[in-house]
């Protein structure tokens, strides 16, 4: 990259750059004439008698002479301030456009890292640097040659303007810019400095508070929140200092630019009333050179900011291009390529070695030959180098001697295109990525778009812009939008039986079980599953007819589930669902933003629900407060019978005072609402409060159709509960039930779910639930996964791609029954491939027919 800010802007920027120089000159003339113009207008229209004067051939009076003047000065002010809206916007955009660029290639460069990169610089120091650091750098872009060009262009017309009109007042009005030339540099140099400081300070406060949250668990069980806090504020303190004095220096540079910007007026004054006085100087000449004087701080005042703005902005610049320039940076056509080379033949380790990453991660003169075919383990315990032995085996480590070849090509000068298709490794540290249990089995096949997509009409401009701004800012130009697994790869002829085959894979890596289970809690992709699993919705609308068939038709079943029933009220549901009898489509919405939704408010004071629902409000909360006012925080009562949290229960309990008495307080819309939701939360059969009769559930009932009529029944927000209908709100399972497990039966829900597996099972949609499964979200990272389902999702990954190498450590490598079922399938499935076994266990290791074991970096048995 290169090292100084300007050259990068030039690079990259360079012709852009002349394009606003020129559009800038054109700027100065008419600036000139606007100085000028007032003066005429003063001396000649206004105060001259030499009337009718001729202005381009025509003769003018003395009221037309100043209403042309007076006209041509509007239109010039007009083209001076589009000249300048041309500017600004050409030069935001530039900035932007730069600043994509910029990103981009900083993000590449983390690409190109090498691991061991990774342990001297956290993800917490890197993500600032790409945003917030560098968001200045864009910005100033635009102005790196435009701002001094047009305001020091505007200083020179504006000065040369006052020298014209006498060289004694542009000699007073210049007279003190030595000074601050002098001066104010010498202080920026400072600023510098500290801005530096700051820079590196926040990155490691970034860097801090990323640690906390990835280790929050810790914290926690080790009560070191206090040192955590204490070490924070420690930092905030020192960030707090730097700022401070960089203020103090700042401000005392604004202070002495301000102090000799006023000095200057006092010349004019003097000099030129002494010179108007004297009758060597016209009044509008004095009036002019003031007015241009005026003008005159401006630009002198952006080209100070300037300065300090490039000092700062190049010190950000500098102290990103640092981090991001190692010397061992992965080439760049590494990561280009696309030509994949074909591997084939035995796996050779020569005198491999690694050092200096750290003790207990180090090898030594490993030579290995692993043969298709002739699966190897690699056996040692943590910090014997077998985790490092396999990452170098996989491509992901470099070694520091020796070569890890295949066909006699070293590993070091294969692209990624080959390492990344032809080996496939599930290491001990897993990453499954935020999205579709889909998006995480597929991802191994997602090298490049397979196909293209064609645009037409206002999508094919839009592509085209998009595709016009990746060539200017050097960034790709893939579209996302059309579908990148590679079947060939995972021999598949079509996505519907890539999807067949992951379900195959599933089945040997032991993760069908827990598919199904996922799948039967999984909101799926309707528009997805119309395409590859049309059958999918019918055949589950078929399974809910014949669920609540079985339910009704059996007297041991019957009392166990509260079907949806539009004429009936649910006592195992809540007031919201019973009231609007719909699931919303929209994910904010939330019982707590319902009462303050217009359509609903509207509809709520419309039926006079507004009042109903505040009185219960009010007496669920009344009788929470009362019951768990006293009672301590660690109590698990709240938990259990309230449905009030702890934090929320001061507050209502200070509604329910301002209410108590025979004179009630007006509530605030805000206390009302919060009333609203509490009563929407109510679920009869589970809090058992005694605050809905017959009579209120009725109206709740008929109040149903009136919400229909309301919203509209094919309205966007809202999908209403309908047994014909497939509620795509909904997961698979209260799409089966429709309805609610009741809760005054003990085990109700437990006993639902085995007849649903039953009945799948005869309807045959065990594999069709677990292939609605693969649009099953996984939460942040796979946060809403066991660990044991994330490694079987990564390794499903990797026995798609269909790859030369498998490397697998710390993988099935337990002893018991299941594990070691799975490693003879994995055996069996790699029968023709090279397969390395990576484990600590040595009772493992023995199952295989090839072995090594190490020790310290070192085989010290095979």
């Amino acid at each position: 990259m290169e090292k100084s800010l300007f050259q990068f802007i030039w690079k990259n920027s360079a012709r852009y750059q002349v394009a606003i120089l020129l559009v800038t000159l054109l700027s100065y003339p008419v600036s000139y004439i606007l100085l000028d113009l007032p003066k005429t207008i003063t001396n000649e229209a206004i105060q001259g008698s030499n009337f009718p004067v001729e202005f381009w051939g025509v003769q003018l009076g003395q009221i037309e002479y100043l209403a042309v003047l007076c006209i041509l000065f509007l239109v010039l002010v007009v083209v001076s301030n589009c000249i300048k809206l041309y500017l600004n916007i050409y030069k935001g955009r530039l900035g932007e456009r730069m600043l994509r660029q910029l990103r981009f290639e900083l993000f590449q460069r983390v690409l190109r890292f090498r691991l061991p990169h990774f342990k001297k610089v956290s993800s917490g120091e890197i993500i600032p640097m790409i945003t917030a650091e560098v968001e200045d750098v864009g910005g100033f872009v635009g102005e790196a040659f435009a701002l001094p060009a047009y305001q020091g262009g505007m200083l020179v017309v504006q000065v040369g303007f006052i020298f014209m009109q006498d060289p004694l007042l542009g000699l007073a009005a210049i007279s003190l810019y030595p000074v601050q030339g002098y001066i104010i540099p010498k202080l920026q140099q400072k600023v510098v400095r500290l801005s530096r400081q700051r820079v590196k300070n926040v990155r490691v406060i970034a860097d801090k508070v990323g640690e906390s949250i990835s280790g929050i668990s810790e914290i926690h069980s080790n009560d070191t929140s206090a040192w955590h806090s204490a070490d924070l504020s420690d930092r905030l303190y020192r960030n707090f200092r730097i700022r401070f004095d960089i203020y103090n220096r700042k401000y005392f540079i604004k202070f002495v630019n301000n102090f000799m910007n006023q000095l200057t007026p006092f010349f004019f004054y003097f000099i030129g009333g002494y010179l108007v006085i004297k009758g060597q100087l016209s009044i509008g000449a004095l009036i002019a050179v003031i007015a241009a004087y005026k003008d005159l701080a401006g630009p002198w005042k952006e080209l100070l900011a300037y300065y300090q703005m490039t000092a700062d902005v190049s010190v950000k610049y500098q102290t990103v291009v640092e981090n991001f320039d190692p010397p061992d940076l992965y080439d760049k056509q590494r990561l280009l390529d696309d030509e994949m080379q074909a591997i084939s033949g035995p796996l050779t380790f020569d005198k491999l070695g690694l050092s200096g990453v750290g003790t207990g991660q180090e090898v030594h003169g490993v030579s290995l030959v692993v043969e298709p075919g002739k699966p190897l383990a690699v056996a040692g315990i943590d910090g014997s180098g077998r985790a490092e032995l396999l990452q170098m085996a996989a491509g992901l480590l470099s070694p520091t001697s020796g070569s890890v070849s295949i066909n006699q090509t070293n590993f070091e000068s294969m692209p990624e295109a080959t390492l990344g298709r032809q080996i496939a490794y599930v290491g001990g540290h897993l990453h499954v990525w935020t999205g579709t249990i889909r998006d995480n089995l597929f991802y191994g096949l997602r090298h490049r778009p397979q196909e293209t997509m064609e645009y037409e009409g206002s999508d094919l401009k839009k592509r085209q812009r998009q595709l016009k701004e990746a060539e200017l800012t050097l960034n790709p130009f893939f579209d996302l939008k059309v579908r990148w697994e590679d079947l060939g790869q995972a021999d598949a002829g079509s996505m519907q039986a890539l999807e067949d085959k992951a379900l195959e894979l599933c089945k040997v890596a032991g993760f069908s079980r827990d598919l199904y289970l996922l799948g039967v809690e999984t909101v799926i992709d309707q528009s997805y599953s119309e395409e590859v699993n049309c059958d999918l919705v019918p055949n589950l609308l078929a399974a809910r007819k014949a669920f609540y068939e079985k339910i009704k038709g059996d007297a041991s079943l019957q009392n166990l589930v509260e079907f949806w029933d539009p004429e009936k009220f649910n006592m195992s549901a809540n007031l919201a669902q019973n009231l609007f009898f719909a699931s919303p489509k929209e994910h904010f919405m939330t019982i707590e933003h319902v009462p303050t939704d217009p359509q609903i408010s509207a509809f709520l004071k419309q039926t006079g629900f507004d009042v109903l629902l505040t009185d219960i409000g009010l007496k669920i909360a009344t009788t929470m407060v009362e019951l768990f006012a006293d009672v301590s925080a660690d109590s698990d009562l709240l938990n259990r019978y309230s449905f009030i949290s702890r934090e929320d229960l001061p507050e209502f309990g200070r509604i329910v005072n301002e209410q108590k008495g025979g004179q009630r307080r007006r509530l605030k819309d805000a206390d009302k609402a919060r009333l609203i939701a509490l009563a929407l939360k109510l679920i009869p059969a589970k809090h058992r409060l005694g605050v809905l009769d017959d009579e209120m559930r009725d109206k709740i009932v008929a109040a149903r159709a009136q919400f229909i009529e309301t919203v509209g029944k094919d309205n966007e927000r809202f999908e209403f509960f309908d047994p014909e209908t497939y509620l795509t709100t909904l997961s698979i399972e209260d799409n089966l039930v429709f309805g609610h497990a009741r809760l005054d039966r003990r085990d109700a829900r437990q006993k639902i779910q085995q007849v649903l597996q039953e009945l799948v099972r005869e309807q045959d949609l065990i594999v069709p639930i677990r292939r609605a499964a693969f649009d099953y979200h996984v939460g942040v990272a796979g946060a809403k996964l066991s660990s044991h389902q994330r490694r079987l999702i990564c390794l499903v990954r990797a026995l798609l791609k269909n790859a030369h190498i498998y490397i697998l450590d710390e993988t099935a490598n337990s002893v018991s029954a299941s594990d070691k079922e799975l490693r003879a399938d994995l055996k069996k499935l790699m029968s023709d491939k090279i397969f390395i076994f990576g484990v600590s266990n040595e009772t493992v290791a023995e199952e295989f027919e090839t072995a090594v074991h190490l020790e310290n970096g070192r085989v010290i048995e095979r």
